[in-house]
C-alpha cells in the first residue's frame, strides 16, 4: 500500500465512484477538478490522500484549508477533513487511518492548531473519531431546527429572469457576520461557488434590501439553506415569502439567531433541539478550541463539509 495525493492519482474515475458508493454524491473528475480550482480552500492543497492497494483506490480522505475567524476578530487557518471513504472492497481492514495520519500530519506542518470536520452519531465512524481525539463542538451542535407543515392549493413563484446579486448578498453576509465567531469568512465570488456545487439555486432564492434566503425544494419541502438579515422585519419578510414559495413544508435546520428563532416560533415553528449530524474538532498541540473561537461559533447549512 501508498499514500498519494488526489492531484497524483492518475485514474479520477475511481474518486467518483467511490463518492457514489459512499455519499451517493459522484462529480465528474472534470467538474470536480473545476470546484478545486474555484474554491479557495483547496487552494495549494494537495485536495485528499488516497490509500492505494496494487493500483486501486481503496480509501480516501479529503483536506480543506478552512478560514475561521476567532473572537480576537483575527483569522485562523484550521484543517477541514472531507469526504472519508473506504472502497467496499476493503472495508474492515482499517484502510481509512493511513490517509486520516497523513492528513493530521499535513495539517501540523502547515502550524494549524486544529481539525475539524463532520460526521453523524449514527456512523461508524463516529466512535472511531472520538479514539482519534475527536470531540463534538457542542455550540454549534447545540443548535436547534425550525420546521412548520401546511396545506394550501397555489404558491407563489419567482420570475424566472431574476438572478442572485452576488455583490450585494456577499455584502449582507459581510454586515451579518461581522461580530460573529467561526464559519464567518467566505470568498467574494461563494454564491457562483454554491450554485455551481448545486448548493443553492437560483430557482428558489428570494433578495431584499437587508436580507436574503436560499431555498433548496425536495418532495414538496423546502430547505432553507441560509437566511440572512440585518433586522427583525426583513426576518419576517423572507420566512413570509419562503412558505409562500413552498408547496408542502419548510425546515430550517440550524437556526443560529435568536432573533429569526423568534420569527419562526410566532409564526407557528416547531423546534427539534439536538441534530444526529454533528461537527467535530480536534486539538493538534493541545489548544483549546473554546479559547479560541469561543462558545458561540457561528455556521451556516452551506458551510458544512
Amino acid at each position: 500500500m501508498r499514500i498519494i495525493s488526489y492531484h497524483e492519482l492518475e485514474d479520477k474515475s475511481q474518486f467518483m465512484i467511490l463518492m457514489e458508493m459512499a455519499f451517493g454524491w459522484p462529480m465528474a473528475p472534470g467538474d470536480f477538478d473545476k470546484v478545486i480550482q474555484w474554491d479557495e480552500k483547496f487552494k495549494n492543497s494537495p485536495v485528499g490522500f488516497c490509500a492505494m492497494v496494487d493500483g486501486k483506490l481503496a480509501s480516501h480522505v479529503g483536506i480543506l484549508n478552512i478560514p475561521l475567524r476567532t473572537v480576537e476578530g483575527k483569522t485562523e487557518m484550521v484543517g477541514g477533513i472531507r469526504a472519508v471513504a473506504t472502497n467496499p472492497d476493503f472495508a474492515n481492514k482499517g484502510m481509512a487511518g493511513w490517509p486520516m495520519e497523513k492528513a493530521h500530519e499535513y495539517f501540523r506542518e502547515k502550524c494549524y492548531r486544529f481539525s475539524i470536520l463532520s460526521s453523524k452519531r449514527s456512523l461508524t465512524a463516529y466512535a472511531g473519531y472520538k479514539r482519534l481525539g475527536y470531540i463534538e463542538i457542542e455550540s454549534i451542535n447545540g443548535i436547534p431546527a425550525a420546521y412548520k407543515t401546511f396545506k394550501k392549493t397555489s404558491r407563489i413563484k419567482k420570475p424566472a429572469k431574476e438572478k442572485p446579486n452576488s455583490g450585494k448578498i456577499y455584502s449582507l453576509f459581510e454586515k451579518y457576520a461581522k461580530d460573529k465567531f467561526g464559519f464567518t469568512i467566505r470568498q467574494k465570488d461563494f454564491v457562483k461557488l454554491y450554485s455551481f456545487r448545486r448548493l443553492i439555486s437560483e430557482k428558489t432564492f428570494v433578495q431584499m434590501k437587508n436580507g436574503y434566503v436560499f431555498l433548496n425544494e425536495n418532495r414538496g419541502v423546502s430547505r432553507v439553506q441560509e437566511m440572512v438579515a440585518l433586522d427583525k422585519a426583513t426576518y419576517e419578510r423572507l420566512v413570509i415569502k419562503s412558505e409562500q414559495m413552498s408547496n408542502n413544508a419548510v425546515i430550517d435546520r440550524s437556526v443560529y439567531d435568536p432573533v429569526l428563532l423568534e420569527v419562526y416560533q410566532s409564526r407557528g415553528y416547531k423546534l427539534q433541539q439536538s441534530s444526529n449530524h454533528v461537527l467535530m474538532v480536534k486539538s493538534l498541540d493541545g489548544a483549546d478550541y473554546r479559547e479560541v473561537f469561543g462558545d458561540r461559533l457561528y455556521i451556516s447549512i452551506l458551510d458544512w463539509f
